[in-house]
């Protein structure tokens, strides 16, 4: 669930090496055409850079043909969801109105996410390589949607979670914070958070810099391209305030869910009834089967998002910090391809928890 997801590839092989960002060391070299480096790959082997610079079959596979049979299947559900919402008047409840933004989040995400990573795996074998889109699409137009949609997925879900133990555990407070005005209100909140926490790390992805590459002499490569580009700053410290500022609040909600999800399930654990229920209570026991169907469904929605989000954001997390793994390694590139797989399918599934008893 990160907008930032595709770093440049970085790696070092004796005397040959590729670094991460390295348009910050001194001896860069700056042509008419490329405002970064240049790549000399000459000395490389055929083996180094389809290890290391360009996509494997494997990442062709996922960017190219999963990512976008992932993509229909939610916008279709989300779509139906949307259209549903909107021809029925009845259904435009508190919950099903944070449902709903969601819904509209995750269209982004998946439309947006896709197509660019369609486009640019299509265009270029460079993994990572934005210099189809340029400057302006990519860096100010893809780039923001992509945060804009993944933090309002995040603010969403954890609304509806805070919602879910407001009404279980406190339902007198849920009571006074609760309606159609106040839900809206919330919803506004979140979008404009997320367009805010966006425009504050706008400096660490909006310059665009181009990357000269000197390819072997080998037919191979003869339609490769000579130039790439990437979203980066002038600044690193930017680069590592972008990183933080998006790991950091998936960190708080994370928390903040889990403490909410084991608060509702002890509360429902202790609300099983011990005995069959009589008439009289019949009314108060068929409300609270369909509050607490509704609680299960959030819950189970809730779940999974951070069960599909984590992996991606931990891998993140280990790389920024190079804690575990302090330089690029292709086993690592595997895995953020797997989960960055698991985001897309967390937002593709979403509407179909719709349909959980």
């Amino acid at each position: 669930m990160s907008g930032l997801e595709d770093p440049i590839p970085s790696f070092s092989l004796g005397n040959n090496s590729v670094t991460d960002y390295s348009i910050y060391v001194d001896d860069y070299i700056q042509t008419e055409d490329c405002n970064g480096l240049e790549w000399n790959l000459e000395n490389f082997t055929h083996t180094d850079i389809k290890t290391y610079l360009i996509y494997s079959t494997f990442s062709m596979f996922i960017l190219s043909t999963v990512l976008p049979v992932i993509a229909v299947i939610g916008i279709l559900g989300n779509g139906a969801f949307i259209f549903l919402i909107w021809k029925v008047p009845s259904m435009r409840n508190n919950m099903n109105i944070i449902l709903l933004n969601l819904a509209v989040a995750d269209v982004i995400y998946l439309f947006v996410g896709t197509s660019e990573k369609f486009v640019n795996t299509l265009s270029s074998p460079v993994a990572g390589d934005k210099y189809f889109f340029g400057n302006v699409a990519q860096c100010w137009i893809i780039y923001p949607s992509l945060l804009v949609s993944s933090f309002t997925s995040l603010l969403l879900v954890s609304l509806l979670s805070v919602e879910r133990y407001l009404a279980i555990c406190r339902p007198l407070v849920h009571i006074k914070i609760s309606g159609r005005r106040r839900t809206l209100c919330y919803v506004t909140l979140v979008w404009l958070s997320s367009f805010i926490v966006t425009a504050s790390i706008y400096p660490s992805y909006t310059d665009f810099f181009t990357a000269c590459i000197v390819w072997p002499n080998d037919t191979t490569y003869e339609s490769y391209p000579s130039i790439s580009g990437f979203c980066l700053s002038e600044d690193i410290t930017w680069l590592s305030i972008g990183e933080i500022v998006q790991i950091f609040p998936f960190l708080v909600a994370l928390i903040l869910n889990v403490v909410c999800f084991v608060k509702i399930i002890f509360k429902l654990y202790r609300r099983l009834p011990s005995s069959v229920p009589t008439m009289d209570d019949a009314m108060a026991t068929r409300q609270r089967k369909s509050a607490n169907a509704a609680t299960r469904m959030l819950l189970v929605n809730g779940i999974a998002f951070f069960i599909f989000a984590t992996p991606f954001h931990l891998v993140n997390a280990i790389q920024f910090f190079e804690i575990i793994f302090p330089s690029w390694s292709p086993d690592i590139d595997v895995l953020k391809y797997i989960f960055l797989l698991m985001l897309y399918i967390n937002s593709a599934i979403n509407p179909y928890y719709l349909w959980y008893d």
